[in-house]
């Protein structure tokens, strides 16, 4: 017997502030841009650590769980990324390297690997690996561009039980300083085998300790809303997402700013 699950979109959580502005990931700086565009990562002064869990519209036992880490040295940057999607009978995992270089003040470019794998109670188990690659250009302080691709070589999981793709996906986007304290960030996103989907968020830094976010995306058509308290080194941070037909989505992320 052939067990079809085609892809696996759930693997692909940006962390609670990216999430929260739409799922904007292509031009925005942000330790969680490891899930997304790697070169995101390329502005971060401190090592960061964060710790998410999500909980899902589908039932109470659907969960995600991930951790991210980044380490700068100078014009270099290392990031690591951990990920698992499911329930007991069910989960998808990811480990992900990613190595980010900056080539001046303006340049930034990124690869990340990726090692899957899939369990399904009494079918197995079954992997595969995946390659992402992003660029940032900062064409000033204030306006970024950003584009990045998951999974270009359309790579596979292996075993011939569990059929089953990784996501490959292209990704375009921008970002905007509209102030000191308002930042604007929208990603054009295609899916091979989906429709168009189009991102807009906004960012609002209402005082150093509090920011305030929200975003749309159009296909499928979604709402989102978080908030995020930056107190001296603790990072936290929560987003909602809501679906017409499934409802809300929460999720909330623990980091640390070395």
């Amino acid at each position: 017997m052939l067990l079809s699950t085609y892809a696996l979109f759930a693997q692909n959580n940006l962390g609670p502030r990216l999430t929260a502005m739409g799922n904007n990931g292509a031009a925005v700086t942000d330790v969680w841009s490891l899930q997304a565009n790697p070169s995101g990562i390329s502005r971060l002064k401190k090592t960061t650590v964060s710790l998410n869990y999500t909980k899902h519209f589908f039932g109470n036992e659907i969960s995600t769980q991930g951790l991210v880490a980044v380490i700068p040295f100078k014009n270099d940057f290392i990031g690591t990324t951990f990920q698992r999607y499911g329930f007991s009978e069910y989960n998808e995992s990811k480990v992900g390297f990613a190595y980010a270089k900056k080539f001046g003040e303006k340049l930034s470019i990124a690869l990340n690997g990726n090692y899957h794998q899939l369990k399904i109670s009494n079918y197995g188990s079954s992997n595969g690996f995946s390659i992402d690659f992003g660029l940032l250009y900062h064409f000033n302080n204030d306006f970024t561009f950003g584009a990045f691709v998951n999974n270009p070589s359309k790579e596979k999981f292996s075993s011939t039980t569990v059929f089953a793709a990784i996501p490959t996906s292209y990704n375009i986007g921008a970002s905007y300083f509209a102030s000191d304290k308002v930042l604007i960030a929208t990603t054009i996103s295609k899916t091979l085998d989906q429709s168009i989907d189009i991102k807009l968020g906004i960012d609002y830094k209402m005082f150093d300790l509090l920011s305030l976010r929200g975003g749309l995306s159009a296909k499928p058509f979604k709402q989102y809303v978080g908030f995020g308290l930056n107190y001296r080194k603790f990072l936290i941070d929560m987003a909602t997402t809501y679906d017409t037909n499934l409802g809300y989505e929460p999720q909330m992320a623990l980091g640390y700013a070395f």
